[in-house]
């Protein structure tokens, strides 16, 4: 059994005890906000090696330290799609026209971060990088007619997000 954690000097020791007692739970923690849980908890704990003293509750001030880093990873991460998302539309609209039906460039972008991966995927390849249906099977090991057929059901899913009426518009009163 482990010496208790108490207020007093921040040793190598305390810190490796600490990371193998409450780690794996820390990181758990964090991983409700952020894909970059470990990261966290090892900040925590370098955060806690430049303290003068152990705080009185050590552990609780992990988890709350933790719990601040992650949600701050979690923004990050937020801001970080964001940027990519206006970055991509930025592109989409230097280098193609917009799809008929006159869809804004924002929609469009919101549309495809509504696709799955593998269908993203397709797109990208198939509008930015102006790839064959031969070169998308190839790249992603498919045929070319399940390269084309994909698409194309990634084009209709796309064509129904973007055309399905916002859920914030006021639907008209019933009459009775």
């Amino acid at each position: 059994m482990s010496r208790p954690f108490h207020e007093g000097s921040i040793d190598a020791e305390l810190l490796g005890r600490l990371l193998d007692e409450h780690g794996p739970a820390l990181a758990l923690y964090a991983a409700q906000w952020t894909e970059a849980a470990d990261d966290c908890v090892q900040e925590a704990l370098v955060e806690l090696a430049r303290q003068p003293t152990a705080p009185e509750h050590v552990v609780a001030w992990l988890y709350r330290v933790v719990k601040n880093r992650a949600l701050n990873a979690s923004r990050g991460e937020r801001r970080r799609r964001e940027r990519e998302a206006r970055s991509m539309a930025y592109r989409f609209v230097a280098t193609h026209h917009m799809p008929p039906g006159g869809y804004d460039v924002v929609a469009v972008v919101e549309a495809l971060e509504r696709l799955e991966a593998k269908e993203r995927e397709l797109v990208v390849m198939r509008v930015w990088g102006g790839l064959t249906y031969d070169q998308i099977g190839e790249a992603l090991s498919i045929s070319t007619a399940t390269a084309h057929r994909r698409y194309q059901q990634t084009l209709e899913k796309l064509r129904e997000i973007l055309e399905s009426p916002c859920s914030t518009k006021q639907k008209p009163a019933n009459s009775h």
